[in-house]
């Protein structure tokens, strides 16, 4: 298998195919990532806009019987579904960057590189099984079929649910929202967190291989460094599906009287899983980095000791050189230089990325609570404590 091979489509393609050709919604130009994302809303929205008005739930007599003042359904399909669609190319575009460089940049050593080619081959293989595909469908039509069949009865009236007191049904919406809308997004979801764990596998397994690592690297982290785009390809992500997290808390808020303090550990807490999603797999390389880092400063820290004593028989000895013969001498720069590079392997990182990195990766996370803050909060007084915490 030659490195021409050695792609990583892992987010693009699979089982699925077949039916977006179908509907001429395949491709990786721009147009066809704007045509997927209208298709999407007009699937998912734009549809349960129209029968709610149709029972006259679309501005209905309050709040939570006004499908058009649902917070949830703006977050979850006119933003969360779109961008989760829309981030597919840049983190296609930052996967292959990564496989390039891993070959590029002699990390791979050559006896490696044919396992590591089939390795991104399996993950390839993996990305459009059909069982998994199956698999995913079946959850999502699980999740529709418990709402829909046993969760209605205790569900509040709304635009969703019509009817008195045991006797609930869904309303037209409801039951699109159910059967079509959840559904599209469910599965989207669903796919990306399979594809993600395929990533964590491809990690993993390259990380098991015997990288050429270099403890002096520039980098700082042993000439994996590059790994931290993982990070910035998945802020997307992270905030599209904490976007949909918050649509629904503020619906908690604004329709159930609920505290937005209330909630404080619980998105502290997902914040933190949405986070881990995206770094967990980098720490796959911490052990091959922490040897490296071992040996390199076992090494050189033997080569400088040795450099050092014949420096000092040269030129701190009984009958020392005069001036100008040192001024001209390169052993001095020479120790200069090399006591750099132990200062370099010793600051080395033992993981592939800088902790600043996950600074975006939690604001992404974060700020779509920020609106939802301010229902309660106001804004002015949220930037003020933020600003107390910075100092």
């Amino acid at each position: 298998m030659t490195s021409e091979m050695c792609t990583l489509p892992l987010f693009e393609g699979g089982p699925f195919t077949p039916l977006q050709a179908s509907l001429r919604l395949t491709g990786t130009e721009r147009r066809h990532v704007r045509n997927r994302v209208f298709a999407a809303v007009l699937a998912t929205w734009v549809p349960l806009a129209v029968l709610a008005a149709v029972q006259g739930r679309a501005i209905g007599p309050n709040w939570s019987q006004s499908m058009l003042l649902d917070a949830a359904m703006y977050a979850r399909y006119l933003v969360a579904l779109p961008l989760l669609i829309l981030a597919t190319p840049g983190i296609r575009r930052k996967l292959q960057t990564i496989v390039h460089h891993f070959e590029d940049s002699g990390l791979i050593r050559e006896p490696d590189r044919e396992l590591f080619c089939a390795n991104i081959a399996a993950a390839l293989k993996r990305r459009d099984s059909l069982v998994a595909a199956v698999v995913i469908v079946a959850l999502a039509i699980a999740k529709a079929a418990a709402i829909g069949s046993f969760s209605v009865a205790e569900m509040p009236e709304s635009w969703r649910v019509l009817g008195t007191a045991g006797h609930r049904s869904l309303s037209l919406a409801g039951w699109w929202q159910v059967a079509v809308s959840d559904l599209i997004y469910d599965v989207v979801v669903l796919q990306l967190m399979y594809r993600l764990a395929l990533l964590w596998r491809f990690f993993w397994k390259t990380s098991r291989l015997d990288l050429h690592l270099d403890a002096a690297h520039p980098d700082g982290a042993g000439g994996l460094a590059f790994l931290g785009l993982v990070l910035s390809a998945f802020r997307l992500p992270v905030f599209s599906i904490a976007t949909s997290a918050a649509g629904a808390l503020a619906n908690m808020i604004l329709r159930m009287s609920a505290s937005f303090a209330d909630f404080r550990y619980a998105i502290a807490t997902f914040t933190i899983g949405l986070m881990a999603l995206a770094t967990g797999p980098l720490f796959f390389f911490r052990g091959q980095l922490v040897r490296a880092k071992h040996r390199a400063t076992l090494g050189c820290g033997a080569v400088a000791g040795r450099q050092l004593r014949a420096f000092e028989e040269k030129w701190l000895g009984e009958n020392p050189p005069e001036a100008r013969e040192m001024l001209e001498s390169p052993d001095f720069s020479a120790v200069c230089d090399f006591a750099q590079t132990v200062m370099t392997i010793r600051k080395m990182s033992t993981l592939p990325f800088w902790w600043k990195q996950l600074v975006p990766l939690a604001v992404a996370a974060l700020l779509p609570f920020l609106p939802v803050a301010a229902i309660e909060i106001p804004l002015k007084e949220i930037a003020l404590r933020l600003l107390n915490l910075v100092r």
